[in-house]
């Protein structure tokens, strides 16, 4: 299995254990003031039509975090309250543990620029998944604690967390944006966004696709085209694939791993995030505990 992550393709499969929850600072968190309305962008994106993809409009996914060290983006993530992060197990694994070396910026546009309304924050603390799997990449998911909550603004502002209920459908069209490779076919600097349609898990774990290496059909799923050309790829781990209902935004998936980048029949592989929003609340009431209510629910 490979996660589209820079810097863990060489070393990820030596390591033959898992990571449970991360502490690694003594924190009391206040209660949340509220939410704004989540999944719904003050800006306007371009329609629906990154590998094979197209820049954003600035501001039009202000849920989009760049997960970065030494001022690069090494994963990507998407901001669900003021101060926390969903994003990929996958990204803190060995030497990437460790919350001193990641910041994480919001309402980011450009990768090589700092513009109005952005903000960079340090990371707090770090929650894995305790029965992620490095054999399978199955439980691919994570939650950052922001070292201080955000201001919501037109260009930083929530997405929504869909119910446990509220799955991905075969063939229904959402979208990936992120600031990974592009290989010359969008504007390398901006984030970029591109529409996927998910595919049924019957078609992904055919022996000329992914075969038994999906393995994961419970709590994950694939999107992406039979011909590949559109993707994420490395720098997009830990990603939102989000889907529009009812006029809102939900994150429906995690960019998890994948064969390659916009390979044929090899398509990206998602956490699928409804079938984990007990873990994500668990999580946050321990991290919250004495709060009357989570501000998060979509």
């Amino acid at each position: 299995m490979w996660p589209k992550i820079a810097g863990v393709f060489v070393w990820i499969l030596h390591y033959g254990f898992l990571y449970d929850t991360i502490w690694t600072l003594p924190l009391s968190l206040p209660c949340p003031k509220g939410t704004a309305a989540c999944g719904r962008p003050s800006v306007s994106p371009i329609s629906m039509r990154i590998i094979g993809g197209q820049p954003a409009v600035r501001g039009s996914w202000p849920w989009m975090v760049s997960l970065r060290q030494n001022n690069f983006t090494k994963c990507g993530g998407a901001l669900i309250s003021e101060d926390l992060v969903l994003t990929a197990t996958h990204c803190f694994l060995g030497e990437l543990n460790e919350t001193s070396i990641w910041t994480a910026s919001v309402g980011k546009y450009r990768r090589n620029r700092v513009e109005r309304g952005e903000k960079t924050v340090k990371v707090s603390k770090i929650v894995t998944h305790a029965e992620f799997n490095i054999q399978t990449v199955a439980n691919d998911i994570a939650l950052v604690l922001l070292a201080e909550p955000l201001v919501f603004s037109d260009v930083i502002g929530p997405i929504c967390i869909p119910r446990s209920n509220q799955g991905v459908k075969d063939g229904e069209m959402c979208l990936l944006a992120g600031w990974g490779s592009t290989r010359g076919t969008s504007d390398f600097n901006a984030l970029n966004q591109v529409n996927l349609p998910i595919v049924p898990d019957a078609t992904c774990s055919r022996p000329d696709w992914y075969g038994a290496d999906f393995s994961q059909p419970d709590t994950s799923f694939c999107a992406g085209y039979e011909r590949g050309l559109k993707d994420g790829c490395t720098g997009d781990s830990g990603g939102p694939l989000i889907c529009f209902r009812d006029n809102t935004w939900y994150i429906q998936g995690i960019s998890s791993w994948g064969y390659g980048c916009a390979e044929q029949k090899w398509p990206g592989i998602y956490t699928e995030v409804n079938k984990y929003t007990s873990w994500i609340y668990s999580q946050i009431r321990n991290l919250r505990k004495g709060c009357a209510a989570n501000p998060i629910i979509g």
